[in-house]
């Protein structure tokens, strides 16, 4: 007969958020992909500089994202029944895959951190996770959501958006196509509340940041 196992607790309630957000939201997605050198060209001088301690691409994806999105607040913005809110705070949960199943904390205050201080909230997020030690309160109160795939040799996909986000960043992989490393992004957006003209323009402005990552430990 094989094994059989109850959806319950925190993932009952994970799993109810996003079928809540399946069912009211109307998801669009747009793809681009991006000159990935200088992201990968910091990547490797923190890995040399700081070694095992150094930040990772997603820390890195969430960093330039925050900075954009304390230009863009029209997108840090949250759907609450028929409101839209826009929140002085940039809140960004990070998608984490688990033992336990998919989870997201969110780092609070991201625009506001250094590089180092986003990877070290991540870190302890991510080992609260694989522990199952999380609570709720460190899941909730996201703006948006970064969902990274790119270690797993996926370049687009389209995220669920996590309510009540209303957008969400799907990261695929780089790939070397002869001219030089590229990146690869997905922005699923509720057009209820974004039509495609703005979220074009700022998926643009990610994309534009990402390609022009100072290029510094």
């Amino acid at each position: 007969m094989g094994r059989v196992y109850k959806i319950s607790g925190l993932r009952k309630a994970i799993a109810e958020r996003l079928g809540y957000s399946l069912r009211t939201a109307l998801p669009v997605a747009l793809m681009t992909d991006f000159d990935a050198s200088n992201l990968f060209s910091l990547y490797r001088i923190l890995k040399d500089r700081h070694g095992a301690e150094a930040p990772s691409l997603t820390s890195l994806y969430v960093k330039t994202v925050a900075d954009v999105l304390r230009k863009n607040p029209d997108f840090n913005a949250v759907v609450e029944g028929d409101e839209v809110r826009v929140l002085d705070e940039v809140n960004i949960a990070v998608a984490v895959d688990t033992p336990r199943g998919l989870y997201a904390p969110t780092i609070q205050n991201a625009d506001q951190k250094t590089l180092h201080e986003i990877e070290a909230e991540l870190r302890r997020l991510v080992e609260k996770a694989v522990k199952g030690t999380i609570t709720l309160n460190e899941l909730t109160g996201h703006s948006f959501t970064i969902s990274n795939l790119g270690h797993r040799d996926i370049l687009y996909f389209t995220p669920i958006i996590n309510p009540p986000d209303i957008c969400i960043l799907g990261v695929g992989g780089v790939r070397d196509y002869g001219s030089g490393p590229r990146g690869h992004l997905t922005l699923v957006f509720d057009h209820r509340v974004v039509d495609g003209a703005p979220a074009a323009s700022f998926l643009s402005e990610i994309k534009s940041s990402l390609e022009k990552v100072p290029v510094t430990g």
